[in-house]
């Protein structure tokens, strides 16, 4: 076998390894993840817990944002991840602060005091929360749709370009589909408010317009990022969504 060849069969092997395999590391984060956001939707529904829940809740995503961040990285070695993260963080804080200065991009806005560590009107864990969930809907894209774009690309490398551009607009898709979970509970638990009440579907056009733009770097500089943490961290919180949307 060339070198070539034992090079590309390597490189299968440990991206297989990153795609399906998990680490003790991950299994127990994703046992804490579940957990996590499990109570995490009974506190919520708790008036005795509430208000510490709600104390507490900048803390606790921070946390949880940065173990899952860590376990990606553990897991691809990449470190331009994290200079993604640097620029998706600070685009996204910025397109928020001037949501909320402006009211031209998401609608008329402003967060509430229960997110208290906050500049310019936006809690600094909002754009952290945003990236590791869009890291998170591009890795359930690409589980729905990696065969497809695999034989596409065997047909033609045209098409497989074309899935650089596909998968990151699916994630904006998706994003702005979870969004729709989100917003009724944040608006409950005062974490924002509308002016108008009512969310305004630019919300989630604008939502999946920025997901769609971090999620390029992603695709199109081939950054390692999958993780089975992130199917985990997907689903916990999006029943941690689903039953207070029920309960609230």
């Amino acid at each position: 076998m060339c070198p070539t060849n034992i090079n590309q069969s390597q490189g299968h092997i440990e991206q297989q390894q990153t795609i399906t395999g998990a680490s003790s590391f991950d299994r127990y984060l994703s046992y804490f993840l579940i957990f996590a956001f499990s109570s995490g939707a009974l506190a919520h529904c708790l008036p005795a817990v509430l208000p510490i829940t709600q104390v507490t809740t900048d803390g606790l995503l921070f946390v949880l944002n940065g173990l899952v961040l860590y376990a990606i990285y553990r897991a691809n070695q990449d470190k331009r991840l994290f200079v993604w993260l640097a620029i998706a963080y600070v685009f996204t804080f910025i397109m928020e602060a001037l949501g909320v200065a402006t009211g031209a991009i998401f609608g008329e806005y402003a967060y509430g005091p229960t997110m208290w560590f906050q500049w310019l009107g936006v809690p600094f864990v909002i754009a952290l929360n945003w990236c590791v969930l869009t890291l998170a809907c591009n890795e359930v894209i690409i589980r729905l749709f990696s065969k497809k774009a695999k034989a596409e690309a065997a047909q033609s490398g045209i098409k497989y370009r074309i899935s650089h551009i596909a998968y990151p607009l699916l994630a904006g898709v998706l994003t702005a589909a979870y969004d729709v979970l989100i917003e009724p509970v944040a608006i409950k638990l005062d974490y924002w408010q509308w002016a108008a009440g009512d969310i305004p579907l630019q919300n989630y056009l604008a939502w999946a317009a920025i997901a769609f733009v971090i999620s390029l770097p992603l695709h199109l500089l081939k950054i390692r990022f999958r993780s089975p943490v992130l199917l985990v961290y997907f689903l916990a919180q999006l029943f941690f969504f689903v039953v207070l949307n029920f309960m609230l």
